[in-house]
């Protein structure tokens, strides 16, 4: 078969086109634009290549800029600089063009305006790939369990129900009981039979119930004076009232009482009739 030149040509130019690899896009190294900043309320969440946010590492969100791209972000105002790695897209707010993290706006002193002019410089052109950070690996060594002891049995307590004091005198083993009676304690042989112990008490009978009242009286007690002039004032106003009232005298204080009352319910109301006149009085036996 004969190939004509154009087509040999052909077939090699789409041979070379199969096999070359992709145009790699190279993001321009230095770049200018407005920065923000996002902190606690993002603290926990996923970012766009899988990592969790910590507002406290040095990451920021770029739009296009590849995942793992490290660059360093200069605030012109203050020539302050910070290096952050890309792991998240945005921001999503026309005009802006990175979000850094709480920790890297800190920085460069753009925590109080919340977003500012910065400078940017590629450092390291990210694969583009999920890349979170390489796990902290923590070795714990092996501890054997502390056995643990068994329990111990209770401990069973001991009674003594029977205590002898046993002396030997002249070869004979003696010991001391108290006597039949139980007036006294004397010295018996070991082998002797222990004595019966003093009689039990006869049962005294219950005395009958007397047939005769109570004579437990109730007294009305209206007043206690330490000067007898008061309770002789107190005195007379009962007396007015038509109560039979008399004054007691003890060690230190003049006692105004009424009665005596025969039960406890004609004290009461004698009590009462008083506290409707406005004095107050308590009841007591005699």
């Amino acid at each position: 078969m004969k190939w004509s030149a154009a087509a040999l040509g052909c077939a090699v130019l789409a041979a070379a086109c199969a096999t070359a690899p992709k145009p790699q896009v190279t993001p321009p190294s230095d770049l200018h634009g407005i920065a923000s900043w996002y902190g606690q309320e993002f603290a926990g969440r996923t970012t766009a290549n899988g990592e969790i946010f910590d507002p406290l590492l040095y990451t920021a969100a770029h739009r296009t800029l590849p995942f793992g791209t490290g660059i360093d972000v200069q605030n012109p105002k203050t020539q302050q600089t910070v290096r952050v790695r890309i792991n998240d897209r945005g921001p999503y707010i026309g005009g802006r063009m990175i979000d850094l993290s709480y920790a890297a706006a800190q920085q460069i002193g753009l925590i109080e305006p919340g977003s500012g002019e910065v400078n940017l410089t590629v450092v390291k052109l990210g694969n583009g790939e999920r890349e979170p950070p390489a796990p902290y690996v923590v070795t714990i060594a092996d501890v054997k369990p502390t056995p643990t002891p068994e329990p111990e049995a209770p401990a069973v307590p001991v009674v003594v129900d029977n205590v002898q004091v046993v002396t030997e005198r002249q070869g004979v083993e003696t010991r001391l009981q108290v006597s039949n009676d139980g007036r006294k304690v004397e010295e018996v042989p070991v082998g002797a039979p222990a004595s019966a112990g003093p009689p039990p008490p006869k049962a005294r009978p219950l005395p009958a119930k007397a047939g005769a009242p109570s004579s437990t009286k109730y007294i009305v007690q209206v007043g206690a004076f330490a000067q007898e002039a008061n309770a002789k004032r107190l005195y007379s106003q009962l007396t007015e009232m038509g109560q039979n009232a008399h004054i007691d005298s003890g060690v230190s204080l003049y006692f105004v009482r009424i009665g005596p009352f025969d039960t406890r319910d004609q004290a009461i109301q004698a009590r009462s009739r008083l506290e409707n006149k406005g004095l107050s009085a308590i009841v007591i036996t005699q």
